[in-house]
């Protein structure tokens, strides 16, 4: 791939997280303004004499707040992937990293019910670009996502593993959700990473090897 297309390639996956981001958004603002729409009624009501319902003002109240919290939250992953373009490379905490690509990845997981988790997460960082980091998972969950079905539940943790990090992607009950690289194979290239299955434990690994390790 030439320098021009992977910058494109870049910029389109920057654009598809920042519609998504924006649809969570839109969301979060439609259910206050539905929440802020009942108090405006239960006002009316009580003017016109009828006695309040503090349950009723209390639930709504609720679920104002409960929708900032999401707003909050939402803003900070996108302000965290934003900043991921700020420097080539760093040193990157993989936990921290993994946990921004799920976040930005829940959406489409919904939109395919499934359930997206965080699995067993040990301490490991390397040097890396924190961009192309969270492409390349996003990728990979996406990948898997299209290989599972409504209901399943994706889980997907980190590890040490030879100087670098392996990602596993497992769904219970299903083969290995993610068979190959062959949907981000150019950057899977670039970043030194590789996908294999272990056949026993019907898990995917994406293996992240530390820039050098194979020369």
């Amino acid at each position: 791939m030439s320098r021009q297309d992977e910058t494109r390639a870049g910029l389109r996956f920057f654009g598809r997280v920042s519609a998504s981001v924006s649809h969570e958004i839109k969301n979060v603002f439609a259910v206050i303004n539905e929440a802020a729409g009942l108090i405006e009624d239960f006002t009316l009501m009580a003017e016109r004499g009828m006695p309040l319902q503090p349950e009723r003002l209390k639930s709504a109240a609720n679920s104002i707040q409960g929708q900032i919290r999401r707003g909050d939250a939402i803003i900070k992953n996108m302000n965290a992937f934003a900043h991921s373009t700020d420097e080539d490379v760093r040193e990157v905490n993989l936990v921290e990293g993994l946990a921004l690509a799920v976040a930005l990845s829940t959406r489409f997981a919904d939109m395919r019910q499934v359930k997206l988790t965080m699995g067993e997460c040990e301490p490991v960082s390397m040097v890396a670009s924190p961009f192309d980091l969270t492409r390349l998972l996003h990728s990979s969950i996406a990948a898997a996502l299209d290989r599972l079905e409504a209901g399943d539940t994706l889980v997907i943790g980190v590890r040490p593993e030879g100087g670098g990090a392996s990602f596993s992607l497992s769904s219970p009950g299903k083969d290995g959700p993610l068979r190959d690289d062959e949907p981000f194979a150019d950057l899977a290239r670039a970043m030194n990473a590789s996908v294999s299955v272990n056949e026993k434990t019907g898990t995917s690994e994406l293996l992240l090897e530390r820039a050098g390790s194979s020369e």
